[in-house]
């Protein structure tokens, strides 16, 4: 063998996605340096993170970066390309073997690679040791193909000389966030720094990837997140009577270190949440696939409707306080009665009649807000739907 492989870079233009990765760190205290994979340290598919946003690649040639280096003592000539590791191994015959197939081509489809191949290009080298970056293209990619996930790439590297045989020099595995777009707030791209804490995280990318898995757009992404939220009542989080509905993750901003703390299994800031808290929890999770949701409130004072609270299993007034001071949920939009609302904090009753038994839980996810007696959600929320939207409460907390 005359060649090595040294590191690889996925986000090789920070100012840029249309052709690469975009711009992410693994959580608030670690930044994910680049080039992404390295020899010796990069071995599993975790070690080598990069997300793509679907729209803004949709059409264009991806490309990588790529660094060798050359152990000959001179200078040199070779061609190198790396395919897809991805072989099947023989199955058995007739109804059994076309059930393991299809099996295997819907773990592919949810979970395998979507970069495709790394295109071969000649690469020379002036003299042995390490040689400078080089652009590859990648072929057959299948991003505009699949929905939001997490997908390992797989690739063996190739080399020939001349026309000769190809021959394998080194495996490299990656961990791909496929995204629907570029995150919104409060996720950024810029600056692309180690100080800047609002570039996506992977840590969150792992949860939100998960809930919106094979989303093709951001009505759904949002409606699956806003559903594994609220499915994490009871055990992991519950609406706070005790506390009286206070904020415990959201004030002011989203503790969402301490949210993924939770979500693993430790403390966080305890199992008791409020609206304010699972509004963002939804539309910073959303958003960090792609979705565009804000955190608004309508208000001031209004009674409710029976409903059942996250992590409760009895319809009732919320704890039985018989009113909301004020309701908080993810919101499209200018967050006005025109525009489509998600929460994961309730289930409202989804029937005609809202305000007494018996009761269809409907868990409101891109529901219109409404104007009173529109049968909206300010209807299913509030008798009378006296629950105005309060626009001027909009915003998007900034997460640490």
């Amino acid at each position: 063998m005359t060649i090595q492989l040294d590191a690889i870079k996925f986000n090789h233009d920070s100012s840029s996605a249309h052709n690469d990765a975009i711009n992410i760190r693994k959580n608030a205290s670690q930044f994910i340096q680049v080039p992404e994979w390295r020899a010796g340290v990069s071995v599993n598919p975790e070690d080598s993170r990069a997300a793509y946003a679907k729209k803004e690649t949709a059409g264009q040639t991806l490309t990588i970066q790529a660094r060798f280096r050359w152990l000959g003592s001179h200078g040199g000539s070779v061609e190198v390309r790396a395919v897809d590791d991805v072989v099947d191994p023989p199955g058995p015959a007739g109804c059994i073997g076309f059930i393991i197939r299809l099996i295997r081509t819907l773990i592919r489809a949810l979970f395998g690679n979507v970069l495709g191949e790394v295109k071969a290009r000649r690469i020379n080298f002036s003299g042995a040791g390490l040689g400078n970056w080089e652009a590859f293209e990648l072929e057959n990619t299948r991003l505009d193909k699949v929905g939001v996930g997490i997908r390992t790439t797989t690739w063996r590297w190739q080399y020939r000389k001349g026309a000769g045989a190809w021959q394998d020099f080194e495996t490299s595995r990656h961990r791909i966030y496929v995204l629907l777009e570029i995150p919104s707030s409060p996720w950024q791209q810029s600056p692309y720094n180690a100080s800047n804490t609002q570039l996506p995280w992977t840590d969150v990318l792992d949860r939100a990837c998960t809930w919106a898995i094979a989303a093709t757009d951001k009505d759904t992404a949002a409606e699956k997140i806003t559903g594994q939220i609220y499915n994490l009542g009871n055990s992991i989080i519950t609406y706070d009577c005790p506390g009286g509905g206070s904020t415990r993750y959201a004030n002011p901003n989203f503790d969402c270190s301490a949210f993924l703390e939770r979500l693993a299994g430790g403390a966080g800031r305890g199992q008791y949440v409020n609206c304010t808290d699972c509004a963002t929890f939804v539309s910073t999770f959303a958003n960090a696939v792609g979705c565009d949701l804000w955190q608004s409130r309508m208000g001031w004072g209004f009674n409710l409707n029976p409903l059942l609270a996250i992590g409760s299993s009895t319809w009732q007034t919320a704890c039985n306080w018989g009113s909301f001071s004020y309701h908080e949920v993810p919101w499209k939009g200018a967050c006005t009665d025109t525009e489509e609302v998600y929460d994961a904090c309730l289930q409202v009753d989804g029937d005609a009649d809202p305000t007494s038994p018996p009761h269809t839980a409907l868990l409101p996810v891109n529901m219109v807000f409404g104007t009173p007696g529109s049968g909206g959600y300010r209807d299913k929320l509030s008798p009378g739907g006296t629950c105005d939207p309060q626009p001027t409460t909009r915003k998007r907390r900034s997460v640490y």
